[in-house]
This record gives C-alpha cells, sequence and structure tokens, in this order.
C-alpha cells in the first residue's frame, strides 16, 4: 500500500485522496442519519401502527445511549487508525440496515435506532472528521469544507431517493439496498485507498518538501501539541464548546424527525406532498456548496468565537422565521436555505477547532468525547417536539424555548480562547 500511495502521490498529494474517501464516509453515514430514517418512520407509523410520541421517545434514547458509548469508538480510532476502525464501522453499519429490514415490533425498532445512531451518524462522522485533519494544518478549512461534501450531497438527495426507494420498492428492502451499497461499493475503497496519516508513508503535512529527519521532527511536533483527553477535558472551552454545539444537533434532529408532520399544513399529506417535503429538508445541505470559499475569508481570518457568534445569530433568526412565518412551500424553502447556511458555516469551524486547539495524536479520543454532546443534543430533539405535538398539536412552544437555548449559547462564546498547557494546573 506505501509504494501505492506514493506513487498517486507524484500526481497529486495523498491527503486530496483521504479527502475524497473521507467525503465518501460522510456520504455512506446515510442510514444512521436523521434525515434519512424520518422517511422510514411514517411507514413504521402508518404500517406498524405506533405513534408519533414514542417513536420519538425510543429514537431519543437510542441516540443518547449511542452519543454516551461513542467515546470508545474515539479511544479504539487512537488505537488501532481511522483505517481499521472505518472497515470495521461499514461492515458493522451494513449488518445493521439488514437488521432494520426485519423489525417486527417496537423493541426491535428502538434497538434498530440504537445500532443505526451508533454506526452510522456517530462513528461514520467520528472517523473521517479525525482523518482528514492528520493531512492539513494550512489548509485545514478548506479540507474539511470539501470533505464535507458528502454530507452536502447526502443531505440533498438521501430523503428524497429514500421515498422513490420504498415506492419503488418496500420499506423493507430499501434498508437491504443500503446494506449491499456498503458492502459492494465503500468497503473496498475504504481498505484500498485509506491511511491514516501522511508519515506512515514518510510524508509530510501537505506534501512539504522535507527529509526523513524532517518527518520525524513532524512527528515530534504531533506529540508536543497534542493535548491527551484527560488535558482537554480540563479546560473551560472544551465544555463551553461542547455545549455550544448541543444547539444545532437538538434543533436540526427535531425539525428533521417531525418535518414531514410539519409540512401538513403548508404543503398537505399526499404522496406528492411528502416528495415535495423531502426534498425541501434536502435542501438544508445546499449552502454547504460554498463552505470552501468561506473557509477563506471567514473560518480562517477572524477568531472562532465571532464565528460562532454570527453563527447562532442566524440559528436564532431561523427559529423564529420557522415558528411563525413559514406557510407555504416558498416560506420553507427559504427557511431551510437560510439555516442551512449557518449549520454550514458553524460545521467547518467545529471541526476547525478541534485539531487546532487540541492537536493530532489523540484527536479520534477527544472528537469521541466532544460528539457525545452533539449526539446527545441528536437524542434530545425528537422528543419534546414530538410530546408537546400530540399534546398541543403545533411545534411552536418546543421552538420559543429552543430560541432560549440558542440565546444562553451566545454568551458563552465570549469565553471561549485558544488553551494553552501552561496554564494547567497539576
Amino acid at each position: 500500500m506505501k509504494s501505492f500511495a506514493l506513487k498517486l502521490n507524484r500526481k497529486f498529494y495523498y491527503g486530496w485522496y483521504i479527502v475524497f474517501i473521507s467525503a465518501l464516509a460522510l456520504m455512506f453515514s446515510a442510514p444512521g442519519q436523521t434525515y434519512s430514517i424520518m422517511v422510514f418512520v411514517d411507514y413504521y407509523i402508518e404500517e406498524l401502527g405506533y405513534s408519533r410520541g414514542a417513536l420519538s421517545a425510543g429514537y431519543s434514547i437510542a441516540t443518547t445511549v449511542s452519543g454516551l458509548l461513542l467515546i470508545f469508538i474515539g479511544r479504539l480510532t487512537d488505537r488501532f487508525g481511522q483505517r481499521i476502525m472505518l472497515m470495521i464501522v461499514v461492515i458493522l453499519l451494513a449488518l445493521t440496515t439488514f437488521y432494520n429490514s426485519i423489525v417486527m415490533n417496537i423493541y426491535m425498532i428502538f434497538l434498530g435506532f440504537f445500532l443505526l445512531r451508533y454506526f452510522g451518524q456517530g462513528s461514520m462522522t467520528l472517523i473521517p472528521n479525525s482523518l482528514v485533519p492528520q493531512w492539513f494544518e494550512k489548509r485545514r478549512a478548506l479540507a474539511i469544507s470539501i470533505s464535507g461534501y458528502g454530507s452536502l450531497l447526502s443531505t440533498l438527495f438521501v430523503p428524497l431517493f429514500n421515498v422513490w426507494l420504498i415506492q419503488q420498492l418496500d420499506w423493507q428492502n430499501a434498508w437491504r439496498f443500503w446494506g449491499i451499497a456498503l458492502l459492494v461499493v465503500f468497503l473496498p475503497l475504504v481498505i484500498l485507498f485509506v491511511i491514516n496519516r501522511p508519515e506512515d508513508i514518510g510524508l509530510q503535512m501537505e506534501n512539504e518538501n522535507g527529509s526523513e529527519a524532517d518527518v520525524k521532527a513532524s512527528l515530534a511536533h504531533m506529540e508536543k501539541t497534542s493535548w491527551r483527553l484527560g488535558e482537554a477535558l480540563r479546560t473551560k472551552e472544551f465544555w463551553f464548546i461542547g455545549l455550544m454545539s448541543l444547539i444545532v444537533p437538538m434543533f436540526t434532529t427535531g425539525v428533521t424527525f417531525h418535518w414531514l408532520e410539519m409540512m401538513a399544513e403548508p404543503i398537505g399529506r399526499s404522496t406528492e406532498a411528502r416528495t415535495t417535503a423531502a426534498f425541501i429538508i434536502g435542501l438544508i445541505a445546499f449552502p454547504f456548496a460554498i463552505m470552501p470559499f468561506v473557509a477563506r475569508i471567514l473560518i480562517d481570518k477572524y477568531p472562532v468565537k465571532w464565528v460562532f457568534m454570527l453563527t447562532l445569530s442566524m440559528i436564532l433568526f431561523s427559529m423564529g422565521y420557522l415558528a411563525f412565518f413559514v406557510n407555504s412551500t416558498a416560506t420553507a424553502v427559504a427557511f431551510i436555505l437560510f439555516y442551512g447556511l449557518a449549520v454550514s458555516i458553524q460545521a467547518v469551524a467545529l471541526n476547525t477547532l478541534w485539531p487546532n486547539y487540541f492537536g493530532r495524536k489523540y484527536l479520534g479520543s477527544i472528537r469521541g468525547a466532544a460528539t457525545v454532546f452533539m449526539v446527545l443534543g441528536s437524542a434530545l430533539g425528537p422528543l419534546p417536539f414530538g410530546i408537546v405535538h400530540d399534546a398541543t398539536e403545533t411545534f411552536t412552544p418546543v421552538i420559543i424555548g429552543m430560541m432560549v437555548m440558542t440565546v444562553v449559547a451566545m454568551s458563552l462564546t465570549l469565553l471561549i480562547n485558544k488553551p494553552e498547557k501552561k496554564n494547567l494546573q497539576t
């Protein structure tokens, strides 16, 4: 593999191949993402007869448990490397989709939710997001934003594709399709192309010229500037950023999980209306297309606290717009595009922040611990939306509550700065 990688590197820095594979990993995380699962949820309600509140509760519990356990994937990634762990997770996610094709009762559905969230939404996001920073430093935000195109394409097309797939086959065979695609299409690419870091094949980051001594110096620098998980946990930045990162997954998952119901009044409940609603929710990722440009002019130039302040302000406005002004297809599209822009900017800033603040060597463990916040946010989203809607037939009170939480998160942005090891108390 080393000689093969070096041969490719002569024509094109191998890190960009890693960016491409990471983008595909984010794309193939789709079976565990809410925008994909939401389509199946409505069929669980219609064909198996379960309430929206019950499924929301199970989804939230499953996501919470998966988030709490995700730190183990991070530690295993630090120990065995992204290549081995990505191979294992792809196989387990494929088996999970096959399992979900045979669920017959509420308990099987809940277990299916847990496995999808753990191996799909959690692990298949954590591993590529800890892989790309190993290969880039000066152009880290750019590389991360380009790899994010995998999420963009997946979010844009998978909801609509799932609707079509279920109509052509059925929801059981739609799950099986995803399992086959993971094993036949993506797994071989992981085996052939993934390498954990440039130093493993005698390269420096971003293909900088250097001798073997320079590669060793690069490894020494990585060791010196990398924080262990225990050290990162002793900084206020880790906790404040984690709390701030709860907002987007909480709101996004809650809205996405119940999106078809939210759109029932302004759009309708027919098959055509569902197709339209699925298309609209996919547009949330469309603004990510401009993220490579935003990374250069915004994320790489300004302190991250101000980037987060900007995005949280945009999110606050989006929430209010959804609660009080979305009453047609056009207004729904406007909400999704503006909210999607805010989410896209924040996602790239967050994925750039962790390696910039805490280094590369233990990034898997740190990202695993940090991802717990995001997964918990995802877990806490659908439940209040479902319960409140079952009781009041509206989602507005929950959205207002989320607006209050966003204002609190904005205040935390003023308190974060890049931490220094010398400030740790021993």
